[in-house]
């Protein structure tokens, strides 16, 4: 019973016990020793056993109960005792969870122990008695100095059933039963679903600091399956997986309330609202709305309804599915402007080269080299920088090439960015693709996890020349701060990349003096670093804080004299992005690489014309190493928009894996001023600068 872990008590009591025990004797198998009132099995040191440690039970694999007097006696005239007894403590219940305590062992007239005792002996098993001359008359059945040995029950405990706390047995039932108790309330008052529920709920950003809870709800599920499945006794079941179950009171914790709420039938968004009062008062509303069944039912079933199901299995496009006819352009001007351009069997070159050898090299603009200078190349090779690390780019398609497009465009192409963005990855692509406003005059943004490993919650700070601050406490409230300043995306503890972002859209009520920028850890969650940049007017600052950051960090210091840029105090050092070489999607930058394909972005290809124009080079062996966005919500069809919250779940739930063919290589938004060097062969063997 020991080797279980776990000991309890039966409601049948020890008393009962003990009287099962005489009452279960025949006259013959239990005469009268000395006294006519007292039989030979009548001994008041085992019936003091048996009232204290007789009612001990355990459970088996089964959740069946197991007693002490589960055996086959070896003198048969037990027999009818130990049937009796098993019988009634395994139809009684468990009442209590056993203990012994050292106060009590030691208070008893047990054998001396020690508190290092590995094993304690509960009970006496013998003693010696020398009957008197007085007694041999007494009883008549024993002789005066006969002496005799008397054996009785007892058990030896191992030390692990001795609480040596000095709290009482009964305290320490107590504590015990009140966590079946409200285990089982929980067992059988939460369903399933709920919980499932709720733990989507804190994946979706919508619970405040709900990480912090979820690793309550990883255990608390299996368990109610398993409750779920049980079909032995469920009180037995309760009592074994609540004992020392540090979560067994999960019913009545905050996530536990939550879900409490949720089964009763509190509507969902009510009850995050609730949770998130809770949580933190003042911070309340920071948290992302609930996604619901029913939105998810909703989704799901157009989906289905409409053929959409294929479209959303996707994978890396590869070059042999780049058909040139679908997406070749003709031209009304005099020449044709060859848009794709593919370049097979040309070895690139693998010299490398300091950037500043390419000043003064000729400069085109993006329109001139597909216009004039593509058509008439055979080769070209363009020049991996290091700043190139956000402009990575992969092309993906649907796994099934006759599926129904989901996208803008009449093709089922898509493109995604490093850190699985839709445009390229500057700070200010990641503000756009969160929702956030980038047209402004001044922009305080941030970003953080592109790792996956740093969920943390980091929040962006200004306090203006007045003293106005700017932070997640006046969210959405540009009201609050005279210079119009206003804080419009506020990320809690994202699992993926994580976006904040400040900015003013009116010059003229920028309040001359000092802008202050910083960056604050509010939760202290671990993190590799983050990025900040601040955009005055198209002049671009741009910070990489490359260590944890644990506290406050003030980043730069803005003076604006006469709503102009008038100085700039750099607290961290601004981001010096090709200083050494690095390898970017397994390819070292500072060198040319051979470019296999050069397109514009799939929304731009045949007689599409759809939202911004991007320019794509795609390197040869350039390969995304992370799991990769399959497709991106503001990109979808209206009628699947509609489903937009959903929409962004099942973005994420359907990554690519990194690995296999794939075009990858690097893409130019042409409303983003940038630039790249590419080397060329064909009529003319030069080296440019293109001009995006």
């Amino acid at each position: 019973m020991c080797e279980t872990g776990k000991l309890f008590c039966s409601k049948l009591t020890g008393q009962e016990v003990w009287n099962l025990y005489l009452d279960s004797f025949t006259d013959e198998h239990d005469p009268i020793f000395r006294d006519p009132n007292s039989s030979e099995n009548n001994c008041n040191t085992c019936k003091n056993f048996v009232r204290r440690y007789g009612n001990i039970v355990a459970l088996d694999e089964n959740m069946q109960i197991i007693t002490m007097f589960d055996f086959e006696p070896v003198d048969y005239t037990f027999n009818d005792s130990c049937e009796a007894i098993t019988k009634a403590i395994k139809s009684a219940g468990i009442q209590d969870v056993f203990f012994e305590t050292w106060d009590s062992l030691n208070s008893l007239p047990y054998e001396a122990c020690k508190k290092t005792n590995t094993m304690f002996r509960l009970g006496i098993d013998q003693n010696v008695k020398r009957y008197t001359k007085e007694e041999a008359a007494k009883f008549g059945v024993v002789k005066p100095n006969e002496i005799r040995t008397f054996y009785h029950m007892c058990l030896d405990l191992p030390k692990a059933f001795v609480d040596m706390s000095g709290k009482s047995d009964l305290a320490i039932q107590a504590n015990y039963r009140d966590a079946k108790n409200v285990f089982q309330r929980c067992m059988e008052e939460i369903p399933l679903d709920v919980l499932l529920l709720v733990k989507d709920l804190i994946n979706q950003g919508s619970l405040l600091d709900g990480q912090t809870h979820l690793y309550k709800l990883d255990q608390i599920i299996p368990l109610k399956k398993a409750y779920d499945l049980n079909r032995n006794d469920k009180d037995n079941w309760c009592w074994f997986h609540s004992y020392n179950l540090p979560i067994a009171k999960f019913k009545n914790e905050l996530i536990g309330t939550l879900c409490s709420e949720i089964a009763e039938g509190t509507e969902l968004e009510t009850a995050c609202l609730n949770w998130n009062k809770r949580v933190d008062p003042a911070n309340y509303m920071k948290a992302t709305a609930p996604i619901t069944k029913k939105q998810i039912d909703d989704a799901r079933q157009f989906v289905i309804d409409n053929g959409y199901e294929q479209s959303f299995a996707r994978r890396y496009a590869t070059i042999d599915d780049i058909k040139v006819s679908e997406i070749l352009h003709a031209n009304a001007g005099k020449g044709t402007i060859k848009e794709v351009s593919i370049f097979d069997g040309i070895a690139a070159t693998k010299t490398t080269s300091k950037l500043n050898k390419f000043d003064g090299v000729e400069e085109v603009t993006i329109d001139k080299f597909m216009k004039d200078i593509l058509p008439t190349c055979t080769s070209v090779e363009a020049y991996l920088l290091n700043s190139h690390r956000r402009n990575m780019v992969s092309l993906t398609t649907s796994k099934d090439e006759n599926s129904k497009p989901i996208f803008k465009w009449t093709n089922n192409y898509s493109w995604t960015y490093a850190g699985n963005l839709a445009g390229k990855s500057f700070i200010k692509e990641a503000v756009k693709s969160a929702g956030g406003i980038t047209d402004a005059v001044l922009r305080f943004s941030i970003t953080w996890n592109e790792d996956g490993r740093s969920i943390c919650d980091l929040d962006a700070h200004c306090v203006e020349p007045n003293g106005a601050h700017i932070y997640y406490g006046n969210y959405k409230l540009p009201s609050k701060t005279p210079s119009g300043g206003c804080l419009d995306i506020d990320m809690i503890r994202p699992s993926k990349l994580g976006v904040e972002n400040i900015f003013w859209t009116d010059q003229s009520k920028l309040r001359d003096g000092v802008y202050k920028f910083s960056i604050n850890n509010y939760d202290s969650g671990r993190n590799s670093g983050c990025k900040a940049e601040i955009d005055f007017n198209g002049n671009v600052f741009t910070y990489h804080y490359n260590k944890e950051l644990q506290k406050t960090v003030a980043f730069a210091e803005i003076l604006i004299k006469n709503s102009e840029l008038a100085d700039i105090k750099h607290l961290v050092p601004l981001y010096d992005s090709n200083a050494i070489s690095m390898e970017i999607y397994g390819l070292n930058t500072n060198q040319f690489h051979k470019v296999n394909l050069v397109c514009l972005s799939p929304n731009h290809w045949g007689e599409n014309n759809v939202g911004n124009k991007h320019y794509f080079f795609m390197l040869d062996n350039c390969k995304c190493p992370i799991e990769l966005r399959s497709f991106h919500v503001e990109n979808l069809i209206p009628e699947l928009l509609n489903h937009r919250k959903v929409m962004e779940v099942l973005g994420f739930s359907t990554m690519i894996k990194p690995g296999g063919e794939q075009l990858s290589g690097l893409g130019f938004n042409a409303t983003v001023r940038d630039e790249l060097i590419v080397k060329l062969s064909g009529t003319h063997n030069r080296i440019i600068k293109i001009k995006f």
